[in-house]
């Protein structure tokens, strides 16, 4: 799958429905494929699966035939003549599918936006426009928090792990940080993540848990986080659990992918959308676990912080 091949499909596609496709049908395919990789009924798709088969109407037969084959899954027929797509492919392959599926979607992207400025105003007066629009909404999300914070109760007594992060959990360990960080910029991949991060945090994992672990930390570890911008609105949020003296990295948390939509006329415009969820092993760069939400998001799930001030 290269440039030329991404070209002929989005010459022969509509953009919305090929992008509707993407996000419904393959990129679930994959996911289910990632998420249980030995479990048969995940590698079998039927034809007139009703579902897909209205996801994929609207495609020439040939670009369905040939996203089923880059990710893996090879057209045949059952005992009763009906026509299925069976995966026959690997975790490589799986790599490369969704490398191709993101640069599908960036080209979309990239030509919606294309398409929506010409039929704006000169660039110069469009910019501008979005940026003062952009500054009013966020002044307007920070009053709204503002004012829902100090309407919210007060008390002396501590705070219950369900809800929210006891400070003390941070102040305990302010010594720690430097290392932590040191820690995890001599870690393998985390490195990329980390190196221009953004506001990051270190607390001993004794209240509060918004991250439930899975991967047996006690309440003695560490959890690091931090934010990476990249791009315009664009953010990723990070945790790493660390050893309790900072000293070794025992697994990385999912990233979980976020976008400010400053496009007109598009789906959730003037929000933020949480727009990927997935784990990559930090040792060899599999991918072991992604999803699309594709829904909007007011607060980053790790930290809890509005976008509001994130993105300021």
């Amino acid at each position: 799958m290269d440039v030329a091949e991404a070209d002929r499909i989005l010459e022969r596609s509509p953009p919305d429905a090929l992008n509707r496709a993407i996000s419904t049908v393959f990129r679930r395919l994959l996911a289910n494929i990632v998420l249980e990789p030995e479990n048969p009924k995940y590698h079998v798709v039927r034809e007139e699966n009703k579902f897909i088969r209205d996801a994929l109407n609207p495609l020439p037969n040939s670009v369905v035939e040939f996203l089923f084959a880059g990710i893996g899954f090879k057209r045949t027929q059952n005992a009763n003549s009906e026509t299925i797509y069976v995966f026959a492919g690997n975790t490589e392959n799986i790599k490369e599918a969704d490398h191709f599926l993101s640069h599908l979607e960036d080209r979309i992207e990239k030509e919606q936006r294309k398409e929506a400025e010409m039929h704006f105003v000169p660039p110069e007066t469009k910019v501008n426009r979005e940026r003062e629009e952009r500054r009013q909404q966020i002044l307007q999300e920070i009053q709204r928090d503002a004012e829902k914070r100090q309407g919210e109760t007060t008390g002396s007594e501590l705070p219950t792990p369900i809800n929210i992060f006891y400070p003390g959990d941070y102040t305990l360990v302010e010594s720690l940080i430097e290392k932590s960080r040191r820690t995890l910029l001599n870690t393998g991949r985390v490195r990329n993540f980390l190196f221009e991060g953004r506001h990051f945090t270190l607390r001993r994992m004794v209240h509060g848990r918004v991250y439930i672990c899975k991967e047996g930390c006690g309440t003695d570890f560490l959890e690091a986080h931090w934010h990476l911008f990249t791009g315009k609105n664009l953010m990723y949020s990070y945790v790493a659990h660390l050893s309790p003296d900072a000293s070794t990295m025992m697994h990385l948390g999912v990233e979980h992918g976020y976008q400010y939509n400053s496009l007109p006329g598009t789906k959730n415009f003037r929000r933020t959308v949480h727009f990927s969820a997935k784990r990559i092993n930090e040792a060899n760069g599999s991918l072991e676990y992604i999803e699309h939400p594709d829904r909007p998001s007011e607060t980053c799930i790790y930290c809890g912080k509005p976008f509001s001030e994130l993105f300021l």
